[in-house]
């Protein structure tokens, strides 16, 4: 069964939260198959990590994932 979840993610430190974030919604959409929507309130400290981030973009795809500017 196919769900859509959405992971919340308010960045606060160094990465640590963004990445752990990133990690699970990539993990829900390869390993089970989910629609994940990743709502981001720092898209500037989150393309450090996800290069093809794009910051003029408020929602994007990136790896099977919805990225969207909270």
């Amino acid at each position: 069964m196919r769900h859509h979840i959405a992971i919340f993610c308010q960045v606060v430190d160094n990465y640590g939260d963004i990445g752990f974030c990133w990690r699970l919604a990539r993990q829900l959409v390869l390993d089970y198959a989910q629609q994940v929507t990743l709502w981001v309130d720092d898209f500037a400290s989150f393309q450090k990590i996800c290069g093809s981030l794009d910051l003029a973009q408020a929602v994007q795809a990136v790896e099977g994932v919805s990225i969207r500017h909270w």
